[in-house]
């Protein structure tokens, strides 16, 4: 093989490096995706994965579909015609789950729990997004069941409850920003 299809092939096999924000609805991960891509660092995109409709293969045997829209968004992000160093996805998929898709891909990662006070959350779910039926106490179990996973696994952790949100976004960037370096080094 000569080194120009040795070249080709490492760009159709190169994926960026993830950066993943989860957390329950309201905590502010959404709202830090769009921050940082005010930013506008170069290689960096935030995407919103839970507002993208997929299409999975039911008979695949999959049973969860935070885990199907991770693998798309890795096969989106892996082509070659891909121009992004660092993806910042934004959503909702479990901890575990997340490192087992991300390890298995061979993917340089880092999992961000953004998480919040519950009476914050909700608040924000009422007000803020007119959402107040994702302020019920399956939203609040998920939301600790996440904090429970952040900890036991010994995630980085953003807490958006007292904070204005520009310390929050100072935070991820500085997470952003380390991941980025890794990835351009590596």
């Amino acid at each position: 093989m000569d080194s120009n299809n040795t070249q080709l092939n490492r760009s159709v096999l190169r994926s960026p490096a993830i950066l993943i924000l989860t957390g329950a609805s309201g905590a502010g991960k959404t709202t830090l995706t769009l921050k940082l891509n005010e930013l506008a660092i170069p290689g960096v995109e935030g995407i919103n994965c839970d507002r993208v409709k997929i299409e999975t293969d039911e008979t695949a045997g999959s049973t969860d579909p935070q885990v199907d829209r991770l693998r798309y968004w890795i096969s989106q992000l892996s082509k070659p015609e891909t121009r992004i160093d660092l993806a910042v996805l934004d959503t909702q998929i479990r901890p575990h789950r997340a490192l087992e898709v991300l390890n298995q891909a061979e993917i340089l990662s880092r999992i961000v729990l953004v998480d919040c006070e519950p009476v914050k959350r909700n608040q924000r779910l009422h007000m803020d997004r007119a959402q107040p039926e994702l302020a019920n106490p399956q939203m609040d179990c998920w939301a600790a069941y996440l904090r429970g996973q952040a900890d036991a696994l010994n995630l980085s952790i953003i807490d958006t409850s007292n904070d204005p949100i520009d310390k929050s976004l100072i935070e991820l960037e500085l997470l952003v920003r380390d991941l980025l370096n890794r990835a351009r080094t590596a």
